[in-house]
């Protein structure tokens, strides 16, 4: 999509309407708070759980040319 029809940038929204609230196990929030934080990945368009590395790898890749990927940083309270 051009830049022009993306609408704002993160920058510019509202700290309350960049964050977002993920269900996490206990195992996960231990290693996040042992870590301080974590950076996570959000592909926007579907990978089966199937995936091998070298599948993933040019998953990655289309998805970040084609901006499909959003990035962001975890951290636990």
């Amino acid at each position: 999509m051009p830049a022009d029809r993306r609408g704002p940038s993160a920058g510019a929204l509202p700290r309350r309407l960049r964050r977002l609230r993920l269900p996490t196990c206990r195992s996960w929030t231990e290693l996040v708070a042992r870590n301080s934080e974590a950076i996570l990945l959000l592909g926007l368009d579907p990978l089966p759980q199937s995936a091998d590395a070298a599948r993933l790898d040019a998953y990655l890749d289309a998805a970040l040319a084609a901006d499909r990927l959003l990035f962001g940083r975890g951290r636990t309270r």
